[in-house]
């Protein structure tokens, strides 16, 4: 068994991966899993007598690593924390999570040590060997030689002497939200994250799904369309649209012209044609806009008629969603005693109603101008929008939003 070291020390790895929770690491070594062209990844919690996990083992089927590749794979760290922080880190395929294979050494956060057993195909021939490495240094792995086997290639990762108390309903919670997106983006591929064998029922992040069909009639391009609302904001993913081809490969993914209104208006939405097949999603035209081209045909009609139409159909979702979020934000303003004082007198009622009106109003118009507001910025709003409204500023008011 041979020892080799990562190019910084054990505390250096620690302070970088310090934002990393033990939630947060578990994922990262499913997304390892993905990232290296698995399908199925299988968590297994080991308990001991006393009902406590004591162990456990994230398997998956993907390639395996090869072990000329492990002094690049292992090695290198980097110590950008922009790089390493899950909250930063930018996801430019949703093929590809794990970025310098960082997730490797956050297990440090819930057990002592870990170890890896990954079989790869050479040739004709399959390799396996393992990889070990403890909490208390991370900057050191130890590697056993090759062995010629007949398992089937994927890695294995234990993880021993679980330091961590394990909220079973928490894991699930959070993988839910961590990977919901991505099983719904290849769900006719059949990927699967199994807890003790059991696929992750994501249905509970899920607030409503629809599957339609767009057809351009002119070109008779066909769209297979699968629209996701979900019920809350999903783990490092903004709202998008995913481009997949005929063979259901993703190919592309870019923001919906409704991500970020700050609404809580939580969307994916999947799209798939064998117009994608030979899509051009790199071409950029003069002004720096994207483009794309359906083969040698550049912004083609079909896509903008396309988009147009998914824009229209997100809108039209998105309305009554504003709708119940204008009355969420009145009925909060209420509770937090954000309005102004009004008699009980039927001038008071109608300046009342005519507050909430505005108010609803401009919830429907710009919705981020409400989003994460304490009780003394309610009542700041609410008190300068019943004053605009008093000076006969109310149709200004919405004109300036």
């Amino acid at each position: 068994m041979g020892k080799s070291k990562i190019e910084i020390s054990s505390k250096g790895i620690e302070k970088t991966l310090r934002k990393f929770d033990y939630l947060q690491a578990i994922s990262e070594y499913i997304w390892n899993g993905f990232d290296a062209q698995a399908t199925v990844v299988d968590v297994k919690m080991h308990k001991n007598v006393l009902g406590g996990i004591d162990q456990i083992v994230i398997a998956d089927n993907g390639y395996g690593i090869d072990r000329r590749d492990l002094d690049r794979k292992f090695t290198p760290f980097f110590e950008s924390e922009k790089q390493v922080d899950p909250e930063k880190r930018v996801r430019t395929t949703s093929a590809m999570h794990g970025k310098n294979g960082i997730g490797r050494l956050t297990f440090h956060h819930f057990a002592s040590d870990a170890t890896w057993k990954t079989t790869y195909l050479d040739g004709l021939l399959k390799n396996t060997y393992t990889i070990r490495i403890h909490s208390k240094n991370l900057d050191t792995y130890e590697v056993t030689n090759n062995i010629l086997t007949d398992e089937d290639s994927g890695t294995m990762v234990t993880f021993h002497n679980i330091m961590k108390d394990f909220v079973y309903e928490d894991l699930l919670a959070f993988l839910c939200k961590e990977f919901g997106w991505f099983l719904e983006l290849h769900a006719e591929k059949h990927f699967d994250v199994r807890i003790d064998g059991v696929s992750l029922d994501y249905s509970c992040v899920i607030a409503e799904r629809e599957c339609f069909r767009i057809v351009h009639e002119p070109t008779q391009m066909e769209f297979a369309i699968k629209y996701v609302r979900w019920k809350d904001r999903i783990n490092h993913e903004y709202s998008k649209l995913y481009f997949i081809d005929s063979n259901l490969a993703e190919k592309h993914k870019q923001p919906t012209t409704f991500n970020n209104k700050g609404d809580s208006f939580y969307h994916s939405v999947y799209i798939q044609s064998n117009g994608f097949d030979h899509f051009d999603f790199d071409s950029e035209d003069n002004g720096g806009q994207l483009e794309l081209s359906f083969g040698a045909s550049r912004r083609s009609e079909a896509f903008q008629f396309l988009l147009e139409e998914i824009n229209t159909f997100i809108k039209q979702k998105r309305k009554p969603y504003l709708g119940l979020l204008a009355d969420h934000v009145i009925e909060d303003f209420a509770e937090s005693k954000a309005f102004p004082t009004f008699k009980d007198e039927p001038e008071d009622n109608i300046r009342k109603e005519e507050l909430e009106s505005v108010i609803r109003e401009m919830c429907l118009l710009e919705p981020r101008v409400f989003a994460r507001l304490n009780p003394e910025q309610k009542k700041l709003v609410a008190h300068l929008i019943h004053l605009a409204m008093g000076s006969n500023e109310r149709q200004r008011l919405l004109e300036a939003l």
